[in-house]
C-alpha cells in the first residue's frame, strides 16, 4: 500500500512538473484547434532578427497537441521548423516525433505565425 501511494505521488509530481514547465500563450483559434506559443521558450536575438520558440497546435476534439521547435527570421518574414512532436494533450505523452528540419517558409502578417511574432515583439 505504501508503494502505491509513493508511486502515485511520483506520477502526480512528474505530471505537475511537465505542465508547469510551459507558459502557453494564446495566439488564435479556429473551430476546436488552438494556436499557442510557449513564452518560457522564447529566445530573441535582436542582432540577427531571429526568434527561437516552441509553438503548439492543440486539437481539443482529438486530445492531441502538436509541438514545434521553430526558428523565425522576422526581418524576412520567414521561418523554419526544426523538429515536431505529436503528444496526447491531457498527459503530454509523446506519440511520435520528427527531428527532420523543414524548408524555410514565408508567412504573412495576418497568419498565426505573423500574429505570434507581433505578440512576442510588441505584446499586442
Amino acid at each position: 500500500m505504501h508503494k502505491f501511494f509513493l508511486t502515485l505521488a511520483l506520477i502526480v509530481a512528474l505530471s505537475w512538473s511537465t505542465c508547469a514547465a510551459e507558459d502557453l500563450r494564446f495566439i488564435d483559434a479556429m473551430d476546436d484547434t488552438g494556436y499557442y506559443y510557449d513564452a518560457d521558450s522564447v529566445v530573441h536575438d535582436e542582432d540577427s532578427a531571429v526568434i527561437s520558440v516552441k509553438m503548439a497546435v492543440i486539437k481539443a476534439g482529438l486530445n492531441q497537441m502538436y509541438s514545434y521547435d521553430v526558428r523565425i527570421y522576422y526581418a524576412d518574414r520567414s521561418y523554419e521548423i526544426l523538429s515536431t512532436k505529436k503528444l496526447s494533450y491531457d498527459t503530454r505523452a509523446e506519440i511520435e516525433s520528427n527531428n527532420t528540419r523543414r524548408p524555410l517558409q514565408r508567412y504573412s502578417d495576418k497568419s498565426e505565425m505573423g500574429q505570434m511574432v507581433r505578440l512576442i515583439l510588441y505584446g499586442d
